[in-house]
């Protein structure tokens, strides 16, 4: 391994050492991931949860838990310092991931997009402005942010009424043509309703797609919005594709969150809206097309890149065709480690703390694993998949990804969670010298 290789490393440790200790919270209102903070204790407090694991006892460990979860899957441990596997064991075989689909969604977007991209809402008007009054139509055009919701809005309008704007010619219009009208995904396998732990999708997206047209929504609200504050606009809305105009014609502007923080509320929680609108603005502004489709392609595509095999139906793992291997997994998360500096912190930033936040946060408490492992979960009907990173010394940490079809929930829990406790606590031996750059 060159010098190089192993400082970037060893950036990322510290960067993960930092993401071990951060609490986050979302304060936006989305539809229920069916991924929830299950408590999962594994021996907590007592000496074999903290106990030091040598590579035949993780070996065997990994082994007995597998065959305890009673469910049909794999597992793959690997230490990306050294490349040494670990642990490989039905690890070549692509099986149902779940939630762990964001992994590879987060992953393409912030490498393809940067974690610095943000997401506009515009309020403009073709015809111009003249003395405050919108000569002709507003139109307020969607941008894909995932997040934007009432607080936007008034942020939006409040901006329009600082730069002026004092009443309206024509019509209130609303653009979403950013992305395609398809309000849900292809859920393959997939048992209750299109919307159920979804919400509708929109290039206009509001509050988490939980409302019957979300981009109607939210022009009806911006259109209330201004009233209030005194501009005179009508009541009524509707749908208006919106041109490219100059700078001068926008009335007002706002952004989303950055790209970083988007991804560590899709991640942390997993939050299939934010998933689902993530991929398709990679498709937008990739692929030219803000489609499912299109953004399945760019994340399969960047998986490729990584070394990684992924069969993807959706961004968010909704899907019982999302599918891909331990293995896989594995090799996406060691090559997220040699991204550029902001994206590999982005990454490790956006997933669960063991025992502390997200959907990891009452399990693997009093463990080895506790504020020491990183990870996105998954769960459907008879299929559980954990993924992430445990630091095993100040400048050393390891991969691991457990997928577990055909098993009772609790069962894998049991078994992963065991699994992530006996990486966190493996003692790793020495890294052979830096050789030269």
């Amino acid at each position: 391994m060159t010098s190089a290789v192993r400082t970037r490393l060893a950036a990322g440790a510290a960067t993960l050492a930092s993401a071990l200790t951060l609490v986050t919270g979302t304060g936006s209102a989305v539809a229920a991931p069916p991924d929830r903070a299950f408590a999962t204790p594994v021996a907590p407090g007592s000496a074999e949860a903290h106990a030091s694991v040598s590579a035949a006892e993780l070996q065997a460990g990994i082994t007995r838990a597998l065959r305890q979860s009673g469910g049909r899957g794999g597992a793959y441990v690997a230490d990306p310092e050294t490349g040494a596997v670990l642990f490989s064991r039905g690890a070549t075989r692509a099986r149902q991931i779940a939630s762990n689909m964001k992994l590879f969604t987060t992953a393409a977007a912030l490498a393809r997009l940067g974690p610095d991209e943000q997401f506009e809402t515009a309020l403009v008007a073709p015809g111009g402005i003249v003395a405050g009054v919108v000569q002709g139509d507003l139109i307020l055009v969607g941008g894909g942010d995932p997040s934007l919701g009432r607080a936007a809005i008034s942020r939006l309008v409040a901006e329009a009424r600082a730069n002026g704007l004092v009443g309206v010619t024509g019509k209130m219009l609303y653009d979403e043509t950013i992305f395609d009208r398809r309000r849900s995904v292809p859920r393959k396998g997939i048992r209750g309703g299109p919307f159920e732990y979804l919400g509708r999708l929109s290039g206009l997206a509001f509050e988490g797609g939980r409302s019957t047209d979300p981009a109607r929504s939210a022009a009806l609200t911006a259109a209330s919005a201004l009233r209030k504050r005194g501009v005179d606009v009508s009541k009524k809305v509707a749908p208006g594709d919106a041109p490219a105009v100059p700078p001068t014609n926008v009335v007002a502007e706002i952004e989303s969150a950055p790209l970083s923080d988007l991804a560590r509320t899709t991640n942390t929680f997993s939050v299939n809206f934010y998933a689902e609108t993530l991929l398709k603005s990679l498709g937008a502004e990739v692929a030219g097309r803000g489609t499912t489709a299109a953004g399945v392609a760019v994340a399969r595509a960047f998986a490729a890149e990584s070394g990684a095999a992924l069969r993807g139906h959706n961004g968010s793992g909704l899907s019982r065709a999302d599918r891909a291997s331990p293995r896989s997994i594995g090799a996406l998360l060691t090559a997220m480690l040699d991204r550029e500096l902001a994206v590999r912190d982005s990454f490790l930033r956006s997933l669960a703390v063991a025992g502390r936040t997200g959907t990891l946060a009452r399990r693997m408490r009093g463990t080895a694993a506790s504020g020491a492992c990183i990870g996105k979960t998954g769960t459907l009907d008879g299929v559980s998949a954990l993924s992430g990173y445990c630091l095993v010394a100040p400048e050393r940490f390891i991969v691991f990804s457990v997928l577990l079809n055909k098993v009772a929930i609790s069962r894998a829990h049991r078994a992963q969670d065991r699994i992530a406790s006996l990486v966190a606590g493996y003692e790793a031996p020495p890294a052979p010298p830096a050789s030269a750059p």
